[in-house]
């Protein structure tokens, strides 16, 4: 999906992203196996209007269809709107030279947001698999639409109790979008090119749920930025990548999974969803012992992932870790993933944002890290070792 709005045509950033998919569609991930993928590609231009492009490979020329209405999104074609790139080369190079010229004359600088994502989801409903939606956008979506936002950059929130608000979401229509994208196996990657405001609490909300990613270029130069984006871009396209996955995680008694931090969707509190996930994705999960752990037995933990591959096979991935238990704090100090802690703390703290001030969570962070120093200091470091370091709360 490609923003074709006056600002991205005319800063060359639309010529550049055309050109470069001509190289980078040669390195879309295939199976070992496999002499090409299994993957099929389409293209949609957007501003305020939709414009779908027929790219079937029996075609002397790609074929546009604009979808005015967007309101209700509909996907206008089927059959040669997602094709096998191999066959339909030479047709979907024809399209990505005459992209940028087919707007160069364009005025347009309203766009939407949440109808594109409709659209592809849509397509990818149609066409009964699950898929990745690459979306190149820059500016905030006034165009009328569901999902319309507003610039709401209220420098008189800042460090006040209400700052919140400002991570929080303008809408609920992400939310529901962000579910329902999931739902169809269908991950969002953004790449924003922001020369303004764009409020990324609200735009940043499906990419973040449905395992995506989001990269942003503030005032993207093409002479500074090009090749951080291409990079970004080509890495993002050629990484092994399963979808439509659901993860749960079972435990031996004494202990239980009470949390998942990372880019899910929980609709129980034991299927994790996962429109995507890849090789840059992880899930923390947070455990709480509620009753006495053996120290013989040990804790068992086990995660299994129920994914599709890009050849469209259902897939099981087990992982089974044995871990030993302890009642002296000197080996949990020893052994303990400082990595892990700091992600943990990371994480949570990233979901708290939501709905507490900054301040509280900053004071929270202080006291966690102190307690676990204290501890440390009161039960495992020895009076005589001048070495070992010492906590002031």
């Amino acid at each position: 999906m490609i923003d074709v709005s006056y600002s991205n045509i005319k800063n060359g950033l639309v010529k550049l992203i055309c050109e470069e998919l001509k190289t980078m569609l040669e390195k879309i991930p295939k199976e070992e196996q496999e002499e090409t993928s299994a993957i099929r590609v389409g293209f949609i231009t957007y501003n305020k209007v939709l414009h779908f492009f027929n790219v079937k490979s029996n075609l002397a020329q790609p074929q546009m269809m604009v979808v005015t209405d967007v309101g209700e999104v509909f996907v206008p074609l089927l059959d040669g709107f997602l094709v096998n790139y191999q066959e339909s080369q030479s047709v979907i190079h024809n399209l990505l030279d005459q992209i940028p010229d087919m707007f160069a004359d364009s005025n347009e600088n309203e766009t939407v947001f949440a109808p594109v994502i409709q659209a592809g989801m849509e397509a990818l409903k149609a066409a009964d698999c699950p898929g990745k939606l690459f979306i190149f956008h820059s500016s905030l979506p006034t165009a009328e639409a569901p999902g319309k936002l507003k610039n709401r950059d209220d420098k008189k929130l800042v460090n006040t109790d209400k700052e919140k608000i400002l991570f929080q979401p303008q809408t609920n229509v992400y939310d529901s979008l962000a579910k329902d994208c999931v739902a169809h196996g269908c991950s969002v990657t953004l790449f924003l090119f922001p020369s303004q405001y764009v409020d990324v609490a609200s735009l940043g909300l499906v990419p973040q749920l449905t395992g995506g990613t989001l990269y942003k270029y503030n005032n993207f130069q093409m002479h500074l930025d090009r090749q951080q984006f291409l990079n970004d871009l080509r890495n993002d396209i050629e990484k092994k990548i399963g979808f439509d996955a659901i993860m749960r995680v079972r435990t031996s008694t004494g202990f239980r999974a009470t949390d998942f931090f990372g880019g899910i969707l929980m609709n129980n509190t034991t299927d994790v969803e996962m429109a995507a996930i890849d090789c840059d994705k992880a899930v923390t999960v947070e455990f709480k012992h509620d009753d006495k752990l053996s120290e013989d037995s040990g804790a068992l933990i086990q995660c299994a992932v129920l994914y599709t591959t890009i050849n469209g096979q259902r897939r099981l991935r087990i992982h089974n870790l044995g871990l030993n238990c302890s009642s002296q704090l000197a080996d949990l100090y020893k052994s303990c993933e400082t990595d892990a802690l700091i992600n943990f703390f990371a994480k949570s703290a990233f979901k708290a944002v939501l709905h507490q001030p900054l301040k509280v969570i900053r004071e929270i962070l202080v006291n966690q890290t102190a307690h676990m120093l204290a501890c440390y200091r009161k039960n495992c470091a020895s009076p005589s070792a001048a070495s070992q370091f010492t906590c002031e709360k």
